[in-house]
């Protein structure tokens, strides 16, 4: 199992490596983030569908289809800036919507879309409240939270917040490596045993060292020496900082996704990666992670542009 899941994360890897490389050096028609914009499309996609795979398992009302719709709906309209690129010009700054403002101008119109689909489809069998409350949590968990990759990525400049991006993801995906690792080395004391039974308290502090030395290196040490402008200087507690947030949110995500399949009786939310199960096993600590770490961001946690 452990060779299958260590084949997996080096393929993911590569991937998002060759993906990340290519949007930095060569944007597709010169849009940056265009390189990135199908992964993080077909993550959420892919995402909702297990998810909603999973709620119909264990016996929960909804309708799939307009589901995925919406979430990748609502991916699509939080790329408005990103393809703003393609009209030569940057985004206007003084657009009242800004760049926030199109994800949460989308979710709420979005949620009425599919409350209108299910007053068309009504068949009085006392369960549209579910269909609409399950619709609304996938709709905001994935199709909300994935709009923050977009957000992140259309942050100017460019390069930076590409690079930042790749941050967040990397002192994400470092707290699950070292809370794994640690956990298995040292385990003893159970973090959530009723949720998730081989989680434990020391995993958690391996997680949070394993991210907080990524972070550090990552925006103290390597963004700014990939940065043609120099970021300005930060000592290493907000980068600390920023990693103990996304361990815990990361966390977070990671029990949300144990909760349901527990729930329903599943072990892997899906199976295309060997030895790491499906889509939402992967993203399953990013999706808040995006929000988290775009708040970080903003709050100053990390070096900015100069």
């Amino acid at each position: 199992m452990f060779h299958l899941r260590l084949i997996s994360a080096v393929v993911l890897i590569s991937l998002l490596v060759a993906v990340v490389w290519l949007d930095y050096w060569y944007p597709l028609w010169g849009v940056a983030g265009l390189w990135m914009w199908p992964l993080g499309l077909y993550a959420s996609v892919a995402t909702a569908s297990e998810l909603t795979k999973l709620a119909q398992s264990g016996g929960h009302a909804l309708v799939r289809t307009p589901i995925l719709i919406a979430v990748g709906a609502a991916y699509l309209i939080a790329s408005v800036p990103l393809f703003w690129g393609f009209s030569g010009e940057p985004y206007p700054s003084d657009c009242p919507v800004g760049i926030v403002g199109w994800p949460a101008l989308a979710i709420p119109i979005l949620l009425f879309a599919l409350s209108a689909h299910q007053m068309m489809h009504y068949n009085a069998d006392g369960k549209a409240l579910e269909r609409i409350s399950l619709a609304g949590f996938v709709l905001l968990y994935v199709g909300g939270c994935s709009s923050f990759w977009i957000i992140m990525r259309t942050q100017s400049p460019s390069q930076w917040s590409l690079l930042t991006l790749v941050g967040i993801i990397a002192a994400t995906k470092l707290a699950d490596i070292g809370a794994y690792i640690s956990g298995k080395m040292t385990g003893c004391n159970k973090l959530c045993p009723k949720i998730s039974p081989g989680k434990t308290w020391e995993g958690l502090i391996g997680g949070f060292l394993f991210s907080a030395l990524g972070s550090w290196i990552i925006f103290c040490q390597f963004i700014p020496w990939m940065l043609p402008t120099k970021p300005l200087t930060l000592g290493p507690f907000g980068p600390i900082l920023f990693a103990l947030l996304l361990t815990c949110t990361g966390l977070v995500g990671d029990l949300t996704e144990s909760l349901i399949k527990r729930d329903v009786g599943s072990k892997d939310s899906g199976r295309l990666l060997p030895g790491m199960g499906g889509v939402w096993d992967v993203t399953d600590s990013l999706l808040p992670a995006a929000v988290i770490g775009f708040l970080g961001v903003v709050a100053g946690l990390v070096p900015q542009p100069a």
